[in-house]
């Protein structure tokens, strides 16, 4: 599936441990990070590096008695070549490192006294080193889950997650993380949530046949 939206669509505050490449498939599609913006129009795409901040503002095609929706996709690469990496935020080393493993398995447990003990250090310590680098252990296990969810719902394959997989107790609390870090008003995403969680399971023989049927996206936003 893809982001799909009828209407400008504004996601900010996004961050990736790994590069993200948004692809914009109809419409098009504004990428910004400080005061550089990237204009991506369709068929067009373009990877941020990793951990560098960017919203993207997605635009339908406006024309007389017709809007053509926006539909975009991201994809995190498994490699990051040299070049990305001389372009990433190498200024937060730890909480890079962290991010990657809470985006990993959003559902773990994310505790200072876990990590710690994984990091061979103290609470106190670890807690010093993401100070020291403007993040708190909290807030970055909240926008990794939400980063979580959203990579599920923005790549083009099908793919299931509610609340549970991203880490959170209810739909209500993702809904809330949603709209506090990347401005995603609770209601489109309860909505985009609830499309594919719900989708019924099938025997494999039966996704196989419906896979040419089925679109590749679908309206959600």
């Amino acid at each position: 599936m893809a982001i799909v939206t009828h209407h400008h669509l504004l996601l900010r505050e996004l961050r990736y441990a790994a590069p993200a490449r948004v692809r914009v498939w109809k419409g098009g599609a504004t990428l910004k990070s400080g005061g550089v913006a990237v204009e991506l129009r369709e068929g067009e795409s373009f990877t941020v590096p990793p951990f560098v901040r960017f919203s993207c503002l997605a635009h339908p095609r406006l024309s007389p008695g017709m809007t053509r929706p926006a539909v975009w996709s991201l994809a995190l690469e498994e490699q990051s070549p040299a070049d990305m990496e001389r372009a990433a935020d190498a200024s937060k080393p730890h909480a890079r490192r962290l991010a990657a493993a809470i985006f990993d398995d959003p559902c773990g447990d994310w505790s200072a006294a876990r990590i710690a003990r994984l990091w061979a250090l103290t609470p106190a310590r670890l807690r010093a080193l993401l100070f020291a680098e403007g993040e708190s252990l909290r807030s970055l296990v909240r926008e990794q889950r939400v980063a979580w969810a959203l990579a599920r719902l923005a790549r083009m394959a099908d793919a299931g997650a509610d609340f549970a997989g991203a880490g959170f107790v209810s739909a209500a609390a993702m809904a809330r993380a949603c709209q506090d870090v990347i401005g995603l008003p609770p209601e489109i995403a309860g909505r985009a949530l609830s499309l594919l969680s719900a989708a019924p399971s099938q025997p494999a023989a039966l996704r196989q046949d419906d896979a040419a049927r089925r679109p590749r996206y679908r309206p959600y936003f």
